[in-house]
């Protein structure tokens, strides 16, 4: 009998291998009939055979129901749960063999609960078998200390997985030299980790794409760089090789680059690979020759394949019909794998999103909510995200931190599309509270939030505040950054600081549109007029083209300060530089010449408009005319405003004042009098931000 036990335990081990749950249930009738069924031996085999064939709850049944059980036993049940995407529930086994001393564990439960504490980033738990393990002196079993160095690294804790490294480099093997470059690469220590990579004494193919990996994650040349110097000493690049170097072209635009490395991909034959074609398409998207990813997508999407086995190939190309703005051909691919059938992941969903914000189409967008709930996605920490973005830029930002306080890890896409959603809608506030939010809790935060804080400090005109980013872009080293200082430009002129405004654009070395017409606006703002007219003839005679908010800006600061032979002449040179001008540009124009006394030029000017003058331009020349008491223009320009505004309580009080100021009575009384069916204008609110 007790060989015809090791031949079933074998044919167990062979069933659960094979998922043959058939035959496994015919042993395990087999082993009760004999009364085999609670040896610890057979029963450990029946409950592996279960879990392995993902019959989870009745190897779970089992295991309840077993009178005794060794450490093997449980070291099953940690170890099924933990690879079936359970790491929870094996961490609470794992406590409960603890908890009623049942075994003792060994370095094969160690490693597995640590395999589980890495998946849930339970780092509490993982230092304290870390303890244990040093306890009991494990610590010379470098298969379990690879496994405890992975545990840190995964977890994010750098320092911590740099210590074990430390202790064990003497017996360090290839696998832990690669756990601790990788974990360096992750967090973008690139530095670092290719000076580990330097120092290891045998780097293998997996040493290389570590490092490839994370220069490529990053956008950094470099990756190609060691793309070249793995195939010059003689490393064979592989399925994992090709996508980085791909994906670092897609990044910096590199075609030329890219249909090199497809002609090297087609000679060693990877194409074929599901990673390198998706890269390949990926790679043409983004280097705007979407026609040759089409080629490349329609040569390979055999209808005789799935869209389960090929949908990495249909998300790239979905995602180039996005990056490219071919968001109603999108669409219509995002249909298509729905109707397959197809179960979509988290690339797809992400890219139908990215359509709904590209086409600002809330209807749609819910719709693909809809989708992502059925999918199990919504609480991803990448799909959540961008759907936060989607409703804070459609301007529902009650929907959009529902959700940002639903989800349990938010990346900067979260908060950062938060932040900007509750400044679109003036929320000016709640903008700065997210940003400071974001610093004490240590996320991370670029250039482009760091501009967005910015822009809210300039709205909020609150000086003290906008002190504090500078301070912050200083101390992160994003004060260089052009986005940054265009953005610190605009808070200190709108703050009333222009001289600090005027002080940052001298430290700029390449002065783009964008960072000239900051500081024109700014100059024009603060009284500056005449700066800024000078600072516009410098940016033209330097070759840069203005465009029709520098124009406004010049404008704008010569109809404050009166300059009516800059501001004409400005005005005209529009056209010599290919721009038309806006209703904005008029208005200034006209407000600038009526404020000046010269009617007649403010009359041929309002003719020749290429469209209807409105409300706003009448209205400036109603004040032009009261100031200089031009009582025979007012009757027209009367005319036109209520035929504009007809239904406008404050045109009746702009015309009640200009008539009394003008004494002309007859037509205050009739103004009144009609003003009367309208109702009375709502009084007006206003704020202040106070510094203490």
């Amino acid at each position: 009998m007790i060989m015809d036990l090791k031949c079933i335990v074998a044919a167990l081990r062979h069933c659960g291998r094979f998922h043959a749950i058939k035959q496994g249930k015919a042993f395990h009738s087999h082993l009760i009939k004999t009364g085999f069924s609670h040896n610890v031996y057979a029963a450990n085999n029946l409950v592996s055979m279960y879990m392995d064939s993902t019959f989870l709850d009745q190897g779970r049944k089992l295991f309840d129901e077993m009178p005794d059980r060794n450490i093997v036993t449980w070291t099953t049940m940690v170890s099924a749960y933990t690879n079936s995407g359970q790491p929870q529930e094996a961490i609470k086994l794992y406590t409960q063999m603890l908890d009623c001393k049942a075994e003792v564990p060994n370095g094969f439960m160690y490693s597995v609960v640590l395999k589980a504490c890495s998946l849930v980033g339970n780092i509490e738990l993982g230092r304290l078998i870390h303890g244990r393990i040093a306890g009991e002196k494990f610590d010379n079993d470098i298969v379990l200390m690879n496994t405890l160095l992975d545990m840190y690294v995964k977890c994010r804790s750098l320092n911590d997985a740099r210590e074990v490294f430390d202790e064990i480099i003497s017996t360090a093997n290839s696998t832990s030299w690669n756990i601790i470059i990788s974990g360096h690469c992750k967090e973008r220590l690139m530095k670092e980790a290719v000076d580990l990579f330097h120092l290891m004494p045998e780097p293998n193919s997996a040493s290389w794409n570590n490092i490839i990996g994370g220069f490529a994650d990053n956008g950094n040349l470099r990756a190609l760089e060691f793309v070249y110097k793995m195939h010059h000493k003689g490393f064979k690049l592989d399925e994992f090789t090709f996508p980085c170097a791909l994906k670092t072209c897609s990044y910096v635009g590199f075609l030329d680059m890219g249909k090199q490395i497809h002609s090297y991909v087609l000679k060693l034959g990877f194409e074929s690979s599901c990673f390198t074609l998706s890269a390949l398409v990926d790679m043409y998207s983004n280097c705007n020759a979407l026609n040759a990813a089409l080629k490349l997508f329609h040569q390979n999407s055999d209808s005789s394949t799935s869209f389960c086995d090929n949908l990495a190939l249909w998300n790239s190309m979905l995602s180039g019909y996005v990056v490219n703005g071919k968001n109603i051909t999108a669409i219509a691919m995002l249909l298509r794998i729905y109707r397959s059938g197809s179960c979509m992941d988290s690339y797809t969903l992400s890219s139908a999103l990215k359509v709904c914000i590209n086409l600002l189409n809330l209807r749609l967008g819910i719709q693909v909510h809809g989708l992502v709930v059925c999918s199990g996605y919504e609480l991803d920490c990448v799909v959540g995200s961008i759907l936060i973005d989607l409703y804070a830029k459609v301007r529902n930002i009650r929907d959009a931190f529902l959700l940002f306080n639903r989800i349990p890890k938010k990346d900067i896409v979260a908060w950062s599309g938060l932040l900007m959603g509750c400044s679109k809608v003036e929320l000016n506030s709640l903008s700065f509270s997210l940003f400071r939010d974001m610093i004490n809790l240590d996320l991370e935060v670029d250039q482009y939030v760091v501009s967005s804080v910015l822009k809210v400090c300039s709205s909020l005109a609150c000086l003290q505040r906008g002190k504090q980013v500078h301070a912050f872009c200083i101390k992160s080293g994003y004060e260089a950054e052009r986005v940054t200082l265009t953005a610190l430009i605009d808070m200190y002129s709108k703050s009333g600081e222009i001289d600090a405004g005027l002080a940052l654009f001298d430290t700029v070395h390449e002065k783009d549109v964008v960072c000239w017409t900051g500081i024109i606006v700014g100059c024009g703002q603060n009284g500056r007029a005449t700066e800024a007219v000078k600072l516009f003839e410098e940016m033209v005679q330097k070759g840069l083209k203005p465009n029709e908010v520098t124009f406004l800006g010049v404008l704008s600061a010569c109809r404050h300060a009166g300059l009516i032979e800059e501001g004409w002449s400005t005005f005209k040179s529009m056209k010599l530089h290919g721009l038309q001008p806006h209703l904005e540009h008029y208005y200034c124009v006209v407000d600038l010449l009526g404020q000046a006394g010269h009617f007649n030029e403010v009359e041929d000017l309002i003719v020749q408009m290429p469209f209807k003058p409105d409300r706003t331009i009448w209205s400036s020349l109603l004040g032009a005319c009261v100031t200089h008491r031009n009582s025979k223009l007012v009757g027209e320009v009367a005319d036109h405003l209520l035929a504009t505004s007809p239904n406008d309580p404050s045109v009746y009080v702009m015309l009640s004042n200009a008539y009394a100021t003008l004494e002309m009575w007859d037509s205050l009384r009739t103004v009144r009098e009609a003003s009367k069916t309208l109702g009375i204008k709502e009084a007006g609110v206003s704020w202040v931000d106070i510094s203490f």
